[in-house]
């Protein structure tokens, strides 16, 4: 029996997109359409012709997360929801990971959390939580490096309290703050009256991501060659943005979030708790030479400012937190250098500002950082100062 011609698969049903780069069309390959280049003429090299505002497809919801639905995190609801579709605009794909500047159902799913929950978390005060509700997020409207950093700290925040779904929600998070950094960092060199405000709320938004995303498994948020986390070396972003224009921002329209802060800066040098520990470690700093022991002095001084809202008055919680945020602002980039070559001292006195942290920890966005970020400095000290920060390790309750 002579067989037959082999029978043809049938083709699987696509839809042909036709709104593709001139690039692609010419060379007669699939554009991804990634905006604001897509991924071929990215890889190439080439100027990618694909229009702003993507056009609106429907494209099925990969495994999104748990509806949130309430002003409280349910901790015990760790289950992501089933499968939906939801509309896909722009580069976003249904899952929620970042090709473009459009938005998914879990985009709007994550500003809603954040404007019933995670907008709360920021600060105790209720005029600056006020602005982090209303004003940032119409900043992301015109600004999108405000919104997408708005939708990861939202992600964070959803990570920190569902742990089956952590990974997931940390990868959403990522991927929307790796877009609003691609889209912010350009502009750092070219700070004006017109681009400050998104600036400053974008910079203090990626401050508390950076914070919030402490990853223990992998620690994804340490710089690959030190000790120091990455949080350190980002508020230097926000002294580029508030010192820049000769301090514009201070005369701005959100010059009011900053009046508590210059009567902390007032009083910031006259107010130093009488503290043992403190005192003893000022005395070991003594030892260096005079360049680095300036330095060392400096960010040591600053910091036993910082320690009087813990150790001194019985100041507020968002005093305590603006005082760890001020000796971040204030330490100078050569006491960041010391770190970097791990300067034993330099490290010791880190070591002492994590008992701060650790106080602070019934903030999320802190939780864990001064045991995890103490257990890293003690492995890069030798024995020797291993035993000058006998005192921070007693404070927070370690056990090396």
């Amino acid at each position: 029996m002579t067989p037959g011609p082999p029978e043809k698969r049938p083709r699987r049903a696509h839809v042909k997109s036709r709104s593709g780069c001139h690039n692609c069309k010419k060379r007669k390959v699939k554009c991804g359409e990634e905006r604001p280049s897509c991924r071929n003429c990215s890889r190439r090299g080439e100027s990618c012709d694909l229009p702003d505002q993507p056009v609106v497809t429907e494209t099925p919801a990969a495994r999104p997360p748990e509806s949130c639905t309430g002003q409280t995190i349910d901790s015990g609801h760790n289950e992501p929801a089933q499968s939906v579709l939801s509309p896909s605009v722009g580069g976003f794909n249904a899952s929620g990971s970042a090709g473009s500047h459009g938005l998914t159902l879990l985009d709007m799913e994550l500003l809603h959390h954040y404007s019933i929950s995670t907008h709360r978390t920021i600060s105790s005060d209720p005029i600056v939580r006020e602005w982090f509700l209303v004003n940032v997020p119409q900043l992301g409207f015109s600004h999108p490096y405000v919104l997408y950093s708005v939708l990861a700290l939202s992600a964070s925040h959803l990570a920190h309290f569902r742990p089956k779904s952590r990974r997931y929600y940390y990868a959403e998070a990522t991927s929307r703050h790796t877009l609003a950094t691609s889209l912010a960092t350009p502009l750092l060199s070219n700070i004006s009256t017109a681009n400050l405000i998104p600036m400053y709320a974008f910079s203090t938004l990626t401050m508390f991501i950076s914070f919030a995303n402490l990853n223990e498994e992998y620690d994804l948020f340490f710089d690959a060659n030190n000790v120091i986390p990455t949080w350190l070396t980002l508020f230097r972003g926000i002294r580029t943005v508030l010192e820049s224009n000769d301090r514009a921002v201070l005369s701005s329209s959100i010059s009011f979030l900053f009046h508590d802060r210059q009567d902390t800066n007032t009083n910031w040098e006259s107010r130093k708790p009488n503290h043992d520990a403190l005192k003893e470690f000022q005395d070991h700093i003594a030892s260096e030479d005079e360049y680095i022991r300036n330095h060392l002095s400096d960010a040591f001084d600053n910091l036993r400012s910082a320690f009087y809202a813990f150790y001194g008055e019985d100041l507020s919680i968002e005093s305590k937190v603006r005082s760890i945020f001020t000796w971040l602002y204030r330490i100078p980039d050569e006491y960041i250098d010391l770190l970097r070559r791990k300067n034993q001292k330099a490290l010791c006195i880190l070591a002492f500002f994590c008992v701060l942290l650790h106080r602070l920890e019934y903030n999320w966005w802190l939780k864990g950082w001064g045991t995890h970020l103490i257990d890293r400095i003690y492995t890069a000290l030798d024995e020797v100062h291993r035993f000058l920060i006998r005192w921070p390790i007693q404070e927070i309750g370690w056990v090396p």
